[in-house]
């Protein structure tokens, strides 16, 4: 994976990441609140070895060896538990068992050199108890050491006992970075298995990622809370959306007469992508070219164009395909856009899928051409109904409608490869409900073939309520 999708990855989830490290680190406060001041005494010893064979004037090698072994084995006897049992005895308010948990020896730097360290919760109290290990284990030491001859302790006490007035514990610092790191990593385990998981399309670079290519057209979140409302060519053809839509029909434009469609078939994966909606847009921005649009709506199961165009749906598509001998004119509904009709759904009776696998859909398609200067088809979901792969065998080409956060992968390139398997051509696809504030206008030109087409197309939403089939 580059570097750039890594960037994206955290970008887009960096609202969740800030969020668990300021949990993280309020939880590493708390937590830090909780624990107990630990104050840290200590006191800086020596062993000495200044009597018996290590106070040869010329030690050999075994003997200084003898002398490093001899040094950490005093150190190891201070912590012992008869040591540690009497010098707890010394000092009240700890037993044996806490004093073994707090002390500890370190050592100075390369010297012979080692410090005795005793935490505990009262700062004086510490210091106490550092000096009891000490005398105790010096009252101790002949016995533990098998050494009752010795004339003067093994122990030399370079620096006594004290303690900073600061506690040593708990580390705030530490217990609050070490949260906000967990809880960090946390956030991107979280995003990468929702990522994971979740194989709706959530932008133009995931699109693309998912194997879709750089799409037609990329339009946002429209306004208006209903489809009819979101006819913003009609309703605010000036605004930005409006354009995307013209983007559409410029490429269009862009096909060489000869291999220009006439009959387009507006197609989705799945149901709520947007597909009416964009069917009824693109055919107002033909129409007001001045084209004799035909706008069809083949979806029998759910129809929709006529409460977007507010048009009568009595008599429509349906009673053409049912009846064989019917002229076409009175069933066109005439819109506010001038030049643009509706044929509805239509009210007969009948499976859709029958009624668009029967032969009477060509012929019904071939009036139309003569008709309109283009026929655009909103159609049922390509994955959800068969009506739609009945549907395409009649039509020049389609194009294909996702959108963001709803479409799958998988759904995706099923619909890709559903068209590339019938040799069913496509002019692209449109990306609907992105949302992003500025985008720049920018177009690719037309190229024939087949695969999928690229165009991106720039545009501004301000207001989310795009609905619709």
């Amino acid at each position: 994976m580059e570097l750039r999708l890594y960037l994206l990855f955290v970008w887009r989830w960096a609202w969740l990441i800030a969020l668990f490290a300021v949990i993280g680190g309020g939880i590493g406060y708390a937590y830090s609140q909780t624990q107990p001041r630990l104050y840290a005494a200590s006191t800086m010893l020596m062993v000495n070895q200044d009597q018996g064979i290590f106070a040869r004037p010329s030690p050999t090698f075994d003997d200084l060896r003898a002398r490093e072994r001899y040094a950490l084995t005093v150190r190891e006897l201070l912590l012992v538990r008869p040591v540690l049992e009497r010098a707890a005895s010394m000092v009240d308010g700890v037993t044996a068992a806490q004093l073994a948990a707090r002390t500890s020896t370190s050592d100075v730097g390369k010297t012979e050199l080692f410090l005795l360290t005793v935490r505990d919760t009262d700062r004086q109290r510490a210091v106490r108890l550092a000096d009891a290990i000490v005398a105790s284990f010096q009252a101790l030491e002949r016995d533990l050491l098998d050494n009752p001859y010795a004339q003067a302790s093994s122990l030399i006490i370079v620096d006594p006992a004290h303690a900073k007035r600061t506690p040593v514990s708990p580390d705030y610092t530490r217990n609050i970075v070490l949260s906000i790191f967990i809880a960090v990593v946390l956030a991107i385990g979280i995003g990468f298995l929702y990522d994971y998981f979740n194989t709706r399309i959530r932008d133009e670079g995931d699109f693309t990622r998912r194997g879709g290519g750089r799409p037609l057209v990329v339009v946002g979140k429209l306004n208006g809370a209903t489809p009819a409302a979101q006819l913003v060519t009609l309703r605010d053809p000036a605004s930005l959306d409006a354009e995307a839509y013209r983007m559409m029909r410029l490429h269009l434009d862009a096909i060489p007469g000869d291999e220009r469609p006439q009959v387009i078939a507006v197609i989705s994966p799945s149901p709520g992508e947007g597909r009416s909606v964009t069917a009824a847009n693109l055919a107002v921005a033909l129409a007001q070219t001045g084209r004799r649009v035909v706008l069809v709506d083949a979806h029998l199961r759910h129809p929709i164009l006529h409460t977007i165009f507010n048009v009568p749906h009595q008599g429509g598509l349906s009673n053409l395909l049912s009846t064989p001998v019917q002229a076409i004119e009175p069933f066109l509904r005439v819109t506010e856009q001038p030049n643009l009709y509706v044929l509805t759904a239509g009210n007969a009776g009948g499976l859709p899928a029958q009624l668009l696998g029967g032969p009477q859909l060509e012929k019904v398609l071939a009036v139309l051409r003569q008709h309109a200067d283009v026929v655009l088809i909103d159609s049922a979901p390509l994955l959800t109904f068969a009506d739609t792969a009945l549907l395409l065998r009649a039509v020049d080409t389609t194009l294909a409608v996702v959108r963001v956060k709803q479409t799958t992968e998988e759904e995706l390139r099923h619909m890709l490869d559903l068209l590339r398997q019938t040799e069913i051509a496509c002019l692209g696809v449109v990306l609907n409900g992105v949302v992003k504030r500025r985008r720049r206008l920018q177009f690719t030109g037309f190229s024939s073939s087949p695969l999928i087409k690229s165009a991106t197309i720039a545009n501004r939403s301000e207001i989310a309520g795009d609905t619709g089939d």
